[in-house]
């Protein structure tokens, strides 16, 4: 009788292994389009920050140059 159950407990604790690892595994498929989608909205952000000084620098650039031209 002890071994019928403790048999029974093992196929109980391997049955919980795999229902937690498809658990797992379904939470890290779902997790993943969010964390890319993050990191495209952040490098995204970066980009249009980085985009905006080379305008400023740019524009900067060629104020400085009709000025110098005007002065001259």
């Amino acid at each position: 009788m002890r071994a019928g159950g403790n048999e029974y407990f093992s196929t109980m604790k391997a049955f919980f292994s795999i229902i937690l690892a498809v658990a797992v595994s379904i939470g890290g498929v779902q997790a993943g389009p969010v964390h890319t989608a993050a990191n495209v909205a952040k490098s995204t952000a970066v980009t249009a920050k980085n985009v905006g000084h080379s305008v400023v620098k740019g524009t900067r650039r060629a104020v400085h140059t009709v000025v110098d031209t005007l002065t001259r």
